[in-house]
């Protein structure tokens, strides 16, 4: 038992063939007459035998799978870039924003006429890519409605307009020149004397600022 003791922690070395020659030749006499130690030492062999065959079937496994996974990461991020453009493209497209004032020109290319007693707000040049119109009103304080929570509409005395362009509009920028392109009717002006607005107004309402396009006084 003791020789079968010593020779058993000599078999994981002798498998391996990493013990000394003495070692070796010890454990080769043992097991000649030992059945224990030579079983013990055939299931080791079997253990660890794996022929060149078996290692490249593994070997090509790994690989097939390494590529699966590369393919289903590089899928994955695909799909993930795809869905990140869209919600931007959406985002782009169904927000909007004021229109740059130096970039279109608004002080030159927005302006308000009058034909026949009726005031018209037109709009040429750049500003005619714009692509909805906000009105708002002002009040004696200089609030404005939907802008300045403090506006009293018992004190209005104005009407303004802010030009508005989808976001993506201004990645499409195209210079109109100064082609008209645009009226709008506001109300004639006895009418706006009616409901004590004396002025319309372009609004800035990033820096909120008004533009002056027609005052009552000043058009008597």
């Amino acid at each position: 038992m003791k020789n079968c003791d010593i020779v058993m922690d000599l078999l994981p070395l002798y498998a391996d063939d990493v013990c000394s020659e003495e070692s070796r030749k010890e454990v080769e006499e043992h097991i000649k007459g030992c059945t224990s130690c030579k079983s013990t030492l055939e299931k080791l062999r079997k253990n660890v035998s794996i022929s060149p065959q078996k290692d490249a079937e593994v070997l090509k496994r790994i690989k097939k799978r390494l590529r699966i996974e590369k393919l289903v990461v590089v899928l994955i991020s695909a799909t993930v870039l795809v869905f990140v453009l869209l919600g931007t493209l959406f985002y782009l497209i169904n927000s909007d924003c004021s229109m740059d004032i130096e970039r279109y020109d608004i002080p030159n290319n927005v302006y308000v006429s009058e034909v026949d007693g009726m005031l018209m707000l037109c709009v040429k040049g750049g500003a005619s890519s714009f692509d909805s119109v906000y009105p708002t009103f002002s009040d004696t304080n200089g609030n404005h409605l939907t802008y300045d929570k403090d506006y009293d509409k018992n004190s209005k005395n104005g009407i303004g307009y802010t030009l508005k362009q989808r976001k993506i509009s201004r990645f499409s920028y195209v210079d109109m020149g100064n082609l008209y392109s645009f009226a709008y009717q506001v109300g004639t002006v006895e009418n706006l004397k009616e409901k004590n607005i004396e002025k319309i107004f372009y609004y800035d309402d990033v820096n909120n600022k008004e533009f002056i396009l027609w005052e009552s006084d000043k058009n008597d």
